[in-house]
């Protein structure tokens, strides 16, 4: 026998889960709770939290079910991937709660838990779920995963965020453990990436003892960010993708058509290259300069 009325209406907007709790409170009595256990129309996820039998397990069902037992909010990469922005749901899920003790009521699979309460403008509920807004998303993921500034660069990329509101995530956490990383990055992402990146990279060159190299040096209608003439090698440096712009693209495909035809070899770093995998970047350039010329 299918529900009706509220509880139904709860099922449908959480996938099929629901807590003893709110069942008590849209009226039904512990007594109808074990009876739809019972008869196998609600099947036990974890103590106090079940799942109507005609929704299938899923993902979704897992991290409802997590936020509710920690009765905590969701966030990190578990509030990226309930948000959209990343396309897998990485484990361990990741949970935010003021009271760490409830953890003990969690056996399905790893939760990585923090005691954290956060700032009211932070947290909202999609799809019936407590989770960290986009902007706090963006700057919780940026602090704690590996690749935080690529997804930062992203979620910039596409709109989802804006530099003034992760601004604001920023000030509000002031002091918070972690955040330093993050903060260091929303800054980078305020300013000319692109600048900084091209610092950064003469600063690679000197410390590796690099010579030979020319910064803006006149190609045609353009001028290459660093080359060393004599060899025909140019390295391009790229910012945050974010701030590119359309007819900025156009010019740099026309410029690397131009050192393909002129038979000069090239490479092209990001930001993130250069700060994530500097040796490498430097091992790439060294290969070229003591290869032989085309």
């Amino acid at each position: 026998m299918g529900e009706t009325g509220a509880i139904a209406e709860l099922l449908a907007e959480r996938d099929g889960v629901i807590t003893t709790a709110e069942a008590l409170r849209l009226g039904l009595t512990r007594r109808q709770v074990q009876g739809r256990l019972d008869r196998g129309e609600w099947c036990p996820v974890v103590t106090g939290i079940h799942r109507s039998a005609s929704h299938p397990l899923t993902e979704a069902v897992l991290v409802r079910a997590a936020v509710a037992a920690h009765r905590g909010v969701a966030d990190r990469t578990t509030a990226a991937w309930w948000h959209g922005l990343l396309d897998d749901l990485a484990y361990p899920l990741t949970v935010s709660a003021f009271d760490r003790t409830r953890g003990a009521r969690w056996p399905l699979g790893p939760v990585d838990l923090l005691r954290r309460r956060y700032h009211e403008d932070d947290v909202t509920l999609v799809r019936g779920l407590p989770v960290t807004t986009l902007p706090a998303t963006a700057v919780f993921c940026a602090a704690s995963m590996k690749d935080g500034s690529q997804f930062l660069d992203r979620v910039l990329q596409i709109g989802a965020v804006s530099v003034d509101e992760l601004g604001d995530v920023i000030d509000r956490t002031s002091g918070w453990k972690g955040m330093a990383a993050a903060r260091r990055l929303v800054a980078v992402a305020a300013e000319d990436s692109e600048s900084e990146a091209e610092r950064i990279f003469v600063r690679l060159l000197r410390d590796a003892g690099i010579t030979g190299w020319v910064q803006q040096f006149p190609f045609g209608p353009w001028r290459l960010d660093f080359a060393w003439p004599e060899r025909q090698f140019a390295v391009e440096i790229d910012g945050w993708a974010f701030h590119h712009q359309q007819p900025r693209f156009r010019s740099d495909r026309a410029k690397y058509n131009a050192l393909d035809d002129a038979r000069w070899r090239k490479k092209v770093y990001t930001w993130h290259q250069l700060v994530d995998s500097p040796g490498g970047v430097i091992d790439e350039v060294l290969g070229v300069l003591n290869s032989e010329p085309r």
